[in-house]
């Protein structure tokens, strides 16, 4: 195509020759009539291929950009860049200093050890508390049962007693002569006034043991078991303090190892001072509980209430040794009946009663053994709840977050920071030397692998560039070839106010020579069309109502609207209006419409120059 436009501009040169006024003629026609119809060119609408090429401006940028933050608090030990310098993937760029993000590492894992420490002796103080409650919940089962069985067997040896008294009042009664049923009957009757008496009496003690027990149960035990508790806490608080002074203390001593500095050596004297001041607290506490733990109150027992060698005997005498009342023998329970005869009937219970005091003590000691156990089982328990042990786990992973993070930093602060791809750095505002924050912003590296040029398009070129579309850059002396990657969808205004669309065209294979940020010229390889109809572009018209072009229909010069689809700079595409092989009018001239003409077609170069 663009070797036919050349050859057209030859036709053109030679016919300026050969034009008169009021119309065209062949140079070997002068001699011809002055009625001779005049002459036109024209060209014939051809099928051919298109190319349309959009030509723009704009700069080189990269399409990938990289903005580097400091992943530590640490000082910078080596820069080894400057804005605008190439780098090279893999290259250090950036070294810190790790001192002091190795001293918080190990403060944070001398943390951990002390908060697994607590952790270890809250679960074991909790575990011993709850087994303490749990072994008492079932001693009170057991204690129960004991002295169910030991009541049972109180009450059968007073049974085992009273039928023996009883036995023995039979046999002397059977003895009994009736001459002396009279005295019998009259020391019987003394007899049971002083076992009334005696029976008045042991109510009044069973009355004053059980009051005092139950005094016992419901406010000395409890009120020991409370303030004994109360103590427990202070102890079990004062350890606490004790043991977070000394984690203090091991944490002061390390940072005076690191920094035996004035300050670092006040902390650590402070911490040393105050360490010891809660070991003598907790110290104290401890001999606190320990000396009321020795002081239980001892529970009441009912031969706290009796009257010691408490015996009684009741004797019944022939009348002949009246005085011999005052001297009966006294032995608990025992009887000592005379007969007539001089015959004595004795219930000997010794062995009974002996058994029964002893099982008596042995139950009052259960019952004191029951309330103590009681009084633990229904305390309020010490043990951790579900809950408590959570916040401990919760604690522990925090403390190891804590412990992990401090060693990862150490980790990144030695890494350092290195590039990630060939670029340039194209902001930077740092020093060697200089203290950097997490997360402050350092540098930022433009891949030079992933160069584009950014371009700014007519509102008019959007319905025909289109991204994949190839590309022709131009960048100082070098040429290379890229594609539209990317359009946008927004026309913007421009500094002269006129709206224009953005692009951005990749550089398929970009070399050292590319430098970002300078001006570079692209062509566009828009849209093509293989084998249509085509016109060169200088015969097409532009008017209000659209494109138009003259033609010869008849012998007459006539007016022809067309379609025209894409152009390039030579020719233009005509999608309606023009026919393969139809003549049209190359330049109007002088020419209106109506006239009549004759064609004459285009020339060849070889043509025009014979």
């Amino acid at each position: 195509m663009k070797k036919k436009k050349s050859k057209k501009k030859i036709i053109i040169g030679a016919a300026a020759v050969l034009v008169v006024a009021g119309g065209v003629t062949v140079a070997g026609q002068r001699n011809s009539t002055e009625n001779q119809i005049p002459q036109v060119q024209v060209v014939i609408a051809e099928k051919g291929d298109v190319k349309e090429i959009v030509d723009a401006t704009g700069t080189v940028g990269s399409e990938e950009e990289k903005t580097y933050y400091s992943p530590v608090n640490a000082e910078l030990k080596t820069v080894s860049f400057a804005q605008g310098d190439v780098v090279k993937k893999g290259t250090k760029l950036i070294e810190f200093n790790t001192e002091d993000l190795e001293k918080d590492n190990r403060k944070a894992e001398l943390n951990l050890k002390s908060t697994k420490y607590d952790t270890k002796d809250t679960r074991n103080k909790s575990d011993k508390a709850e087994k303490k409650q749990k072994d008492a919940k079932k001693n009170v089962q057991e204690l129960e049962k004991k002295i169910k069985d030991k009541k049972a067997y109180v009450s059968s040896l007073k049974s085992q007693i009273s039928a023996a008294a009883a036995a023995a009042q039979r046999e002397a009664a059977a003895q009994a002569s009736a001459q002396a049923a009279a005295q019998a009957q009259a020391q019987q009757q003394e007899a049971q006034a002083k076992a009334q008496a005696e029976a008045k009496k042991q109510e009044e003690i069973q009355s004053k043991y059980q009051a005092a027990l139950y005094t016992y149960k419901t406010e000395t035990l409890p009120q020991y078991q409370q303030q004994l508790s109360d103590l427990n806490a202070q102890y079990n608080q004062a350890q606490s303090d004790y043991n977070q002074a000394d984690t203090t203390y091991q944490m002061a001593f390390a940072t005076w190892q690191a920094d035996p500095s004035d300050e670092n050596t006040q902390a650590l004297d402070n911490a040393e001072a105050a360490r010891t001041q809660a070991q003598l607290a907790m110290q104290q506490a401890q001999q606190t509980y320990n000396d009321l733990k020795q002081q239980t109150p001892k529970m009441p027992v009912l031969s706290d209430f009796t009257e010691s060698s408490a015996d009684y005997s009741w004797g019944i005498s022939d009348g002949s040794d009246a005085d011999d009342s005052d001297g009966e023998d006294s032995s608990s329970y025992g009887y000592d009946y005379s007969g007539s005869d001089g015959g004595t009937v004795t219930a000997d219970t010794s062995a009974l009663e002996s058994a029964l005091e002893t099982a008596s003590d042995e139950l009052a000691e259960l019952q004191s053994d029951l309330a103590s156990e009681k009084a633990i089982a229904e305390a309020d328990s010490t043990s951790l709840t579900k809950e408590e042990k959570e916040k401990l786990k919760v604690t522990d992973n925090l403390s190891e977050l804590d412990a992990k993070s401090a060693e990862e930093l150490v980790k990144e602060g030695k890494k350092g920071i290195t590039a990630e791809f060939n670029g340039i750095i194209s902001k930077a505002d740092i020093k060697q030397g200089a203290a950097v924050t997490q997360g402050m912003e350092l540098f930022t590296i433009e891949n030079t692998d992933k160069a584009s040029v950014d371009v700014t398009l007519s509102k008019y070129d959007y319905n025909t560039v289109k991204e994949g579309q190839s590309v022709e850059i131009t960048l100082g002396d070098n040429t290379y070839q890229g594609t539209v990657i990317k359009m946008s969808h927004i026309a913007v205004q421009n500094e002269k106010g006129t709206p224009v669309i953005s692009a951005t065209v990749s550089i398929d294979d970009p070399d050292e020579d590319i430098f970002l940020g300078v001006d570079a010229k692209v062509k566009i390889h828009a849209a093509s069309a293989k084998n249509v109809v085509t016109l060169p572009v200088e015969v097409i018209n532009i008017g209000k109502e659209g494109s138009f072009c003259y033609v010869i229909e008849d012998g007459l010069v006539t007016k022809r609207n067309i379609t025209t689809g894409i152009s390039s700079e030579d020719y233009v595409e005509i999608t309606k209006g023009i026919k393969e092989g139809e003549e049209v009018i190359a330049d109007l001239g002088d020419y209106t419409e109506g006239m009549e003409v004759q064609a004459v077609p285009e020339q060849t170069g070889e043509d025009a120059d014979e």
